[in-house]
């Protein structure tokens, strides 16, 4: 209808709303919160930040990080405004043959780079170091070349090749900025009858044909020893890695070719490329399974004959260049400035542009350390008999500058004090040549950079030796206001034996109160009961750490100075009882002569292993008290690091960017303020790193310069504070794959045998304490043998602090005199009271079952022992808990009652727990006059 509009009506349903008292779970968790909504970046009273504002601003953020990542490789050591020739510090490169040719193939490859050099100095195949410049890379061209057969080869001369070639290539790696493993190319038609044990490449799953096959055919590259070497080298920590194939033209291809007559010439360099192809695969792979996925980079080099051949060629190219051309070209360009091998080109430019930088152990650490410089007489380093004095030379290398008041550890030598540090200039300086300084000026000139305080510096005496009339003691990071503790000590003269309650040896004062049951009985109480009233602990105490072992505990090292049967015996032994811990854990059976309350008096038992106390300081050793104890050693840690955090920082202010602003763009000096007076304080005594010194060191002895061979080269690092005091250090360790050999004629490593601990830039012998690491407990369980399939496990030793991280690696003397690396792990820290308990279980069987109670025979064999042990808690195989009632007749049959029926087949468990401490591996050197000499631990 024309002119009707609709109307609502005014009746319009509204539904009830929803009366709940109770708010849904969506309101709920609305309420507590979620997404944040994002707030405006626009301010309240302006306008905001523009569009351009906010590109500057970006671009403000990204120039501060690139300035901080230039700082940060200038202290790396690139260039030093300190010295006053301005030596620009060479890049150290590590050659490492992996081959079964060694020292040809290492000799030759450094021969045949740096006769591409422009300038080198240290040329030689016996050379421990070669220094090499190439002008067309400027300040990154200056290379100094490290080979594993001489750097520090000669140090091991004691041990076999193999092992000697495994700890000089160690020693190599520390120093390395990049390290260059080969690969001999000879080796690819000399294919062995089999794989190498331990070494797989690539995905051994993958079903396809040709990779299987070129694995197969190319396994035989890596020798036994490359694989040694490799592993021990990645334990440790590798620098920046480079593989590399070396080719020698003129050998296999060639003969083939001229042996394949009635082969196509084409055919025949087709299956030869192919067979390079396959090479380099097969290297690519190998690259990406030992070092990663950015790692796999493969460089070629091919040598040539001679090297008149290459020159020969080069010079044709150019011809040939030079008449396709349709202009008339300039000599110099025909002259090419190129190097006459493209592959070495190649390889010199890689080395040279690509970033490269130590192990991160050794680069991010606050240690200063210097590597002698072979240009120098001597390989670097001097020793004068007469004054004890050890003079290396070489440019000091390290995230902070060296410090002269600190200590200095020379690996295979030992740690000693600074004299002083001199100025050097090094014979090889393209730049102090062309300011017109002759090497015979730089020689004679030696001025004096920094001179040693004797009274800021630490002493040098490892183990502690406090005054107590002088209040001294061997504390570290404890409060000033702390309790003293002598007030609590026994104020009994030694060797005065003091009449107490009866309690085995180490029960303390609580858990004595479990023997207040044993007061009931009348007999018990009397003078002449037959009861121990500390007779026996005071016997037992007073043994010196050196008792006497039985033939079942004997070393093996020690079974060299047996007969070859009884060593084998002792073999076989150590075997059988390594099956039997496996099988049955800490299980130990009591005989039936033996009284067991004699035998374990030191055990003691716990409630609770997790939560029961144990005094750490509680019946100590004899060995605790010549050692240092850290109140925190993460928050000494920290205190250390955060100084010497300052102090990198300010050697960059003053060493670098002063340097940078001391003159104006006119030339003329600029007046500084006082603006660095607190670095002064913080640097005095400091030389900044990059610089060419010679450091001087101190009461080195003949027998202690000895060791080394004066062939070699060598290392000496800074060490922190606290680094050379002796303590308890925990480390994490992880048995090494290559442990278990074949033959399985070597015995499984059991605690307290004497091993060798490389940790970081320091080794020496030790015995260690096996250990599992509870996370929620201040006790940790003793483990009798090193546990083996890749478990983690602790290891606890007596050794000179070490802060983290640090890599540790763990050696032990074989039957075949040989040095096997059995373990590989990092360092946790040093801390005396962490607490390791050995837990030993004592069993028996119930022969008549009755409900909850039940009698046990086969534990106990004497009603005394019954009457001993009464107090201690009883514990089944299937979850049950008792305790002992009474004894039964006069074989050691008791009565026990448990908390749930016992069945018949359950076995009835006492567990004992004794703290475990390690021990020293005494070790055998020689004074200056002669004298032959046992010392506690002897680091090197």
């Amino acid at each position: 209808m024309p002119g009707h509009h609709h109307r609502s009506s005014t009746l319009k349903q509204s539904n009830k709303s929803h009366k709940s008292k109770k708010s849904s779970k969506r309101s709920i968790k609305g309420l507590q919160g979620g997404k944040v909504n994002r707030t405006s970046i626009r301010k309240k009273n302006g306008p905001g930040v523009s569009k351009a504002d906010r590109a500057h601003m970006a671009k403000q953020r990204r120039m501060k990080s690139k300035d901080i990542l230039l700082q940060q490789r200038r202290l790396q050591g690139r260039l030093n405004m300190k010295n006053i020739d301005s030596i620009i510090v060479p890049r150290v490169v590590g050659i490492v043959s992996l081959s079964e040719t060694e020292f040809d193939l290492e000799s030759i490859t450094k021969g045949f780079l740096v006769r591409g050099a422009d300038s080198s100095n240290g040329v030689g195949e016996t050379s421990s170091s070669t220094n090499a410049s190439y002008s067309k890379f400027k300040k990154e061209g200056h290379i100094t070349y490290l080979t594993n057969t001489t750097a520090f080869r000669t140090m091991y001369k004691d041990l076999n090749e193999d092992d000697a070639s495994v700890q000089a290539a160690l020693d190599l790696s520390r120093v390395c900025d990049c390290i260059v493993f080969l690969v001999d190319g000879r080796d690819v038609n000399q294919k062995k009858a089999g794989p190498i044990t331990g070494m797989s490449i690539g995905d051994n799953t993958s079903t396809t044909t040709s990779s299987t096959n070129v694995q197969q055919d190319y396994d035989h590259l890596i020798s036994a020893r490359g694989d040694r070497v490799l592993s021990a080298i990645k334990a440790q920590g590798l620098p920046t890695p480079l593989t590399v194939l070396v080719n020698f033209e003129g050998g296999s291809d060639d003969d083939g070719m001229s042996m394949s007559s009635f082969v196509s010439m084409k055919s025949v360099r087709r299956s030869a490329l192919k067979k390079k192809l396959e090479l380099k695969t097969y290297l690519s792979r190998f690259s990406t399974t030992e070092f990663g996925e950015g790692n796999n980079k493969v460089l070629e080099i091919d040598i040539p004959p001679t090297e008149e051949d290459a020159t020969y060629e080069l010079a044709n190219k150019n011809i040939l260049i030079a008449g396709k051309s349709r202009k008339i070209m300039p000599n110099s360009l025909i002259k090419d400035t190129s190097d006459a091998c493209p592959t070495r080109a190649h390889f010199i430019r890689t080395i040279c542009t690509m970033r490269a930088s130590p192990p991160k152990w050794v680069c991010n650490m606050p240690r200063a350390y210097i590597l002698s410089d072979n240009n120098s007489e001597n390989n670097g380093s001097i020793y004068d008999s007469a004054t004890g004095e050890l003079r290396v030379s070489g440019f000091i290398r390290g995230k902070i500058p060296w410090d002269v008041n600190s200590l200095v550890h020379v690996p295979n030598v030992g740690t000693f004090g600074i004299k002083e540090v001199l100025q050097s200039h090094s014979a090889f300086s393209t730049i102090s040549k062309r300011k017109g300084v002759t090497n015979d000026a730089e020689m004679n000139s030696s001025q004096v950079l920094a001179t040693c305080e004797p009274e800021e510096r630490e002493p040098l005496n490892m183990f502690a030796n406090p005054d107590a009339l002088d209040g001294e003691q061997n504390l570290i990071g404890f409060d000033d206001d702390g309790k003293d503790r002598d007030d609590q000590m026994d104020t009994k003269k030694e060797g005065e034996f003091k009449e107490g309650f009866a309690r085995p040896s180490g029960w303390n004062d609580y858990q004595s109160a479990w023997l207040d049951a044993l007061k009931d009985d009348n007999d018990i109480l009397d003078d002449d009961d037959g009861i121990d009233h500390g007779e026996l602990a005071y016997e037992l105490n007073k043994k010196g750490d050196d008792a006497t072992v039985t033939g079942m505990d004997l070393d093996v090292e020690d079974a060299n100075y047996v007969s070859e049967q009884e060593r084998k015996a002792l073999v076989e032994q150590r075997k059988k009882d390594h099956e039997e811990e496996a099988e049955f854990p800490d299980e130990v059976q009591v005989g039936e002569d033996e009284n067991a309350r004699d035998r374990f008096a030191r055990y003691r038992s716990l409630k609770s292993f997790r939560k029961s106390f144990w005094d750490p300081k509680e019946n100590l050793p004899g060995s605790y008290a010549s050692i240092f104890h850290f109140g925190s050693f993460r928050a000494t840690q920290g205190d250390i690091m955060a100084d010497m955090k300052d102090v990198a920082v300010a050697s960059e202010e003053k060493f670098y960017e002063m340097q940078d602003n001391k003159k104006d763009k006119t030339g003329d000096e600029v007046v500084i303020d006082d603006a660095y007076s607190d670095e002064d304080d913080i640097l005095e005594g400091c030389v900044a790193s990059g610089t060419y010194a010679t450091i001087v060191i101190e009461g080195v002895s003949s027998s202690a310069f000895a060791r080394i061979s004066p062939t070699s080269l060598l290392t000496a690092v800074c060490l922190l504070p606290h680094e050379n005091k002796m303590s308890i250090l925990h480390m994490g360790l992880c048995q090494n794959t290559q442990c278990d050999e074949p033959s399985g004629t070597d015995a499984p490593v059991k605690s307290k045998d004497a091993l060798t601990f490389r940790c970081g830039w320091r080794t020496w012998q030790s015995r260690p304490v096996f250990s599992q690491n509870n996370l929620n407990s201040d006790k940790h369980k003793f483990e009798r043998f090193m546990p083996t399939g890749g478990t983690f496990f602790a290891a606890s030793v007596l050794g000179p602090v070490t802060y983290t991280p640090c890599p540790v690696l763990v050696f032990r003397k074989g039957v075949a005199e040989n040095r096997q690396f059995i373990a590989l792990g990092s360092m946790f820290g040093a801390d005396a009271d962490r607490i390791v308990v050995k837990r030993i279980v004592l069993t028996g069987y119930p022969t008549r079952v009755h409900k909850r109670h039940a009698t046990v025979k086969y534990m106990f064999y004497n009603p005394d022992d019954v009457k001993w042990f009464k107090p201690a808690e009883l514990v089944t195989k299937h979850g049950l808990q008792g305790n002992i009632v009474d004894s039964v007749g006069d074989h050691g049959t008791m009565k026990c009652l448990f908390n749930a029926p016992v069945q018949q087949h359950d076995t009835i468990c006492i567990n004992l727990y004794k703290r475990i401490y390690p021990k020293y591996a005494s070790t055998e050197t020689t004074n200056d006059s002669g004298e032959t000499t046992k010392e506690d631990i002897l680091v090197l």
